[in-house]
């Protein structure tokens, strides 16, 4: 990360029911997918990233006190400040978008520049764990060519599973290794503990009109210690694992021994 471009937290104010009517008008199924392009609509590549969105658990079909429609929350890192967005979404984003992320209901802060070695930090993340195989695709149509392998997402929970010469372990055990291994690869921090809070299996768009990816979908809460400052403002940026286009890997961060409330 360069130290010309800081690291910046955006939250925004989401606007359900303009986000259900646009998504119905561009007939998107997937809400992740969704945010995806219309971040990248709204902001080009100014978009933050990652980011994570997060909806009324009623869906959206209450109605707020002052009567507007039920609001969600977009949290998300970037190097582009909330002046930089609204100007990009002044330009860009059609005017149903602007209804959904208005321009008043963007908020920032620089993060801080340096993180310590040593520093404990609750946090929660989204990821959809899987580790990738390499399979047979099956004979190609052409007499004496050989099978070819394509590589596929697997739940990393289910691989296990499937793996004779490991004991089997519980979905929480396996989704903790998952995230240990990522934050060790990258030299940014060892995680201290992690507790799975949620879970469902859910179905992921990617490109209009293709077919869906099925796959895990779980949200971690623990706390972690910092390795290595560098890699760890790295790692904040760049986010955790695959599909962080899409509304997962963010980092959100709390003080150490507190709980998280939003």
């Amino acid at each position: 990360m360069s130290s010309h471009a800081p690291l910046q937290m955006i939250r925004a104010d989401i606007r359900v029911r303009a986000f259900q009517r646009w998504m119905g008008s561009r007939r998107l199924q997937d809400a992740d997918h969704a945010m995806h392009c219309l971040l990248t609509e709204c902001f080009g590549e100014l978009a933050p990233k990652p980011f994570r969105a997060i909806f009324p658990r009623d869906g959206g079909g209450g109605r707020d006190d002052d009567g507007a429609a039920n609001k969600g929350t977009l949290y998300g890192y970037g190097t582009a400040d909330v002046d930089a967005l609204r100007d990009a979404a002044a330009a860009f984003a059609c005017p149903l978008q602007s209804q959904i992320i208005p321009a008043d209901g963007l908020d920032g802060k620089l993060m801080p520049a340096e993180w310590p070695a040593g520093k404990r930090l609750g946090f929660e993340v989204r990821i959809r764990p899987t580790r990738r195989l390499k399979r047979l695709s099956g004979a190609t149509e052409r007499p004496g060519t050989a099978e070819r392998r394509r590589t596929v997402e697997r739940d990393a929970f289910l691989m296990q599973a499937l793996d004779d010469t490991r004991k089997t372990r519980n979905r929480q055990a396996v989704y903790e290794e998952w995230l240990r291994e990522r934050l060790q690869k990258c030299g940014a921090a060892g995680l201290e503990s992690a507790t799975l809070q949620s879970f469902q299996r859910s179905r992921a768009y990617r490109k209009r009109n293709a077919a869906h990816i099925e796959g895990p979908d779980a949200l971690m809460r623990g706390e972690l210690m910092v390795a290595d400052g560098a890699a760890f403002a790295n790692l904040l940026q760049q986010g955790i694992g695959r599909h962080r286009a899409y509304g997962y890997g963010m980092l959100l961060l709390r003080p150490a021994g507190s709980s998280i409330r939003r």
